[in-house]
């Protein structure tokens, strides 16, 4: 093996562990956000939202990495090539991790569509709401006048106090 054959082994390892960490922690921030959706705490979304885009950043940039460097070792810059490249490198120890990687980025995707529906039911819920708000408005009779001010429900007077 050449210096340069050995380098691009060592780095492809090395990234192979630092992208596992870098998806369990994905992994972490989006189960936290499907909790966040479930219970209601919207508050939480924009923080964790923020730390979603800066993990898939560094995500991509890991995995833009480990695709050059197959290339460089003669291999498809895909899934199959990093098994091969596993493989005939003897470094059956790994493959456990890689296959733990990609499981990962399974259940990333899985959980992405969970929170994607989460976040469907809670915007139909919020126009459901704004719906009968708006109705409630324009209606005669409704709690709030043309100006917008609260009014008592019958008689149409304005409401003094809550």
């Amino acid at each position: 093996m050449s210096q340069n054959e050995s380098s691009t082994h060592l780095e492809l390892i090395v990234n192979l562990e630092v992208e596992n960490a870098a998806w369990q922690a994905l992994l972490k921030t989006l189960g936290e956000e499907e909790r966040a959706l479930i219970d209601g705490e919207a508050d939480l979304l924009a923080q964790l939202n923020a730390a979603k885009l800066t993990q898939l950043q560094a995500l991509s940039n890991l995995s833009r990495t480990r695709y050059g460097q197959l290339i460089a070792a003669g291999h498809t810059p895909d899934h199959a090539g990093m098994a091969t490249w596993l493989t005939q490198h003897n470094q059956i120890l790994y493959l456990p991790r890689w296959r733990q990687l990609c499981d990962m980025e399974l259940q990333a995707q899985s959980m992405n569509e969970r929170i994607g529906t989460l976040i469907d039911l809670r915007l139909a819920s919020t126009r459901q709401a704004l719906n009968v708000l708006v109705h409630a408005a324009t209606s005669q009779g409704g709690l709030y006048d043309q100006a917008g001010q609260s009014v008592g429900q019958g008689n149409g007077k304005r409401v003094i106090t809550a």
